[in-house]
């Protein structure tokens, strides 16, 4: 089993994450949530305080005679990490808190032949400045970028309208420009981990995740576990020719295509998301479409009716199934997420329809829903990466033997290895064999002490 340091290690760990998932919460609180005695909560309080990872966070008043109780919580400056998005216009960086809070964003746009690395280290730099940082406070950054990263160069591939990423080793650059480990993951990657550590696709073991914009992709987990492919490729596929026609399915899918796709039904919109969510808006199930994001000045849609919408999406249903199909036959999925801006703006009225579709084209019937809010973008995926990355760093690692894979997704929290996330990041010091282990091995398996 281990001796009490291993025990004391696994107990620190479990009173944090209880305290991250229903904090604030008193000693009494806590003692129950991971079944500790008074004496040894006082203790594991006290010890956590003094490691300035806990802190006292006012009291909760017991309503009768005698003290108010002292409440506890997670100190949220224990640690920081940043997300990054790299696209071809721009990147943007988040950075977060132990506890998950984004304390800053800063966003940049930069012409396609401009050197990137000189950008994003700036970047960084005024992110950092503007969270009141210094540069030593960040622990962990996770880049999120269009393509796939070859797990024995570095290299990114599938990526040639990102001109100024090739030809070298992305994580290596990327953590000497920056001075600090850097993991490098595909973007639709992340928005998958996101999703299955705290959104939609949370307590789901196999999930396929359609992602629809300005490229098309997917992110696949199999068995509580983000399936790369064996290069790093699984899920690039925007040039797979669908139907008899052999048409890619970035032809059909890419936002352009749903905008020409739109005005073939006489619905004359700026975007294709803004078609999708317009006719989504006129259809019998539209207060089901999550809410918009803050509006930019944008021409209105025009050409509308319900009918037009009825087809519209109708249509675009047809297309989304017919790229679907094959992976839900083949890998059986409990959950089709659809993400982008296309999956995001269908919200509902899309999913419901490619259900249906879908439940009539195959065997097998797994729901489908749109992405949550909360992870709808690369840059919130690479953020939460970055903040589970944080957490076994500072909550420790603790040693035992692999339990089952089965889990509580109520209860205990669903850390990276869960997904076949290594939890050490890609050094620029380490040869691609390691690189590639790096990259490939399946981390144990992490438990919080029984509650």
């Amino acid at each position: 089993m281990g001796g009490p340091r291993v025990l004391r290690a696994i107990n620190d760990r479990a009173a944090l994450f209880a305290l991250l998932r229903h904090g604030p919460l008193t000693r009494i609180e806590l003692e129950q949530r991971i079944g500790l005695s008074k004496p040894a909560a006082a203790e594991l309080l006290r010890r956590l305080e003094q490691a300035e990872l806990v802190r006292r966070a006012g009291h909760r008043e017991n309503g009768g005679p005698g003290p108010n109780a002292q409440l506890w919580s997670v100190n949220p400056d224990a640690g920081f990490a940043a997300g990054v998005d790299v696209r071809p216009s721009g990147m943007s960086v988040g950075i977060a808190d132990l506890t998950g809070t984004v304390r800053v964003e800063r966003h940049q746009e930069i012409t396609p032949d401009r050197d990137p690395l000189p950008v994003l280290r700036r970047l960084m730099r005024s992110a950092v400045r503007a969270a009141r940082l210094g540069a030593d406070d960040l622990r962990r950054t996770v880049v999120g970028i269009s393509g796939s990263i070859d797990p024995v160069t570095g290299r990114l591939e599938y990526a040639q309208h990102m001109p100024a990423w090739l030809g070298f080793d992305v994580p290596g650059r990327l953590s000497a420009a920056l001075g600090m480990p850097v993991t490098v993951e595909n973007d639709v990657n992340l928005v998958a981990i996101g999703e299955s550590l705290q959104g939609a696709a949370r307590g789901y073991r196999d999930v396929v995740l359609l992602w629809m914009g300005e490229g098309v992709a997917a992110g696949l987990i199999v068995d509580g576990r983000l399936h790369r492919g064996s290069r790093g490729g699984a899920g690039e596929l925007d040039l797979a020719p669908i139907g008899a026609g052999g048409q890619a399915l970035a032809d059909l899918l890419e936002s352009e295509r749903v905008r020409e796709l739109a005005l073939r039904h006489k619905i004359v919109a700026a975007h294709g998301r803004a078609a999708v969510r317009a006719a989504a808006d006129r259809v019998e199930d539209a207060p089901a479409v999550p809410p918009a994001p803050p509006a930019r000045t944008a021409p209105p849609v025009t050409g509308l009716t319900p009918l037009r919408a009825e087809r519209f999406l109708d249509d675009l249903a047809d297309r989304i199934a017919q790229g679907l199909v094959g992976a839900v036959a083949l890998l059986d999925p409990e959950l089709v997420l659809l993400g982008g801006d296309i999956g995001q703006s269908g919200g509902h009225p899309v999913a419901r329809r490619v259900a249906e579709r879908l439940h009539g084209a195959t065997a097998h019937r797994p729901v489908v829903r749109a992405v949550g809010e909360r992870f709808a973008s690369v840059l919130d995926g690479a953020t939460a990466v970055a903040v589970h990355q944080l957490r076994d760093l500072v909550f420790g690692d603790p040693t035992g033997p692999p339990g089952d894979e089965t889990h509580d997704p109520g209860d205990r929290p669903r850390v990276l290895a869960d997904l076949g996330w290594s939890t050490r990041p890609l050094s620029a010091d380490a040869p691609p064999a390691a690189r590639h282990d790096t990259l490939t091995a399946t981390a144990q398996q992490h438990r919080e002490a029984p509650a």
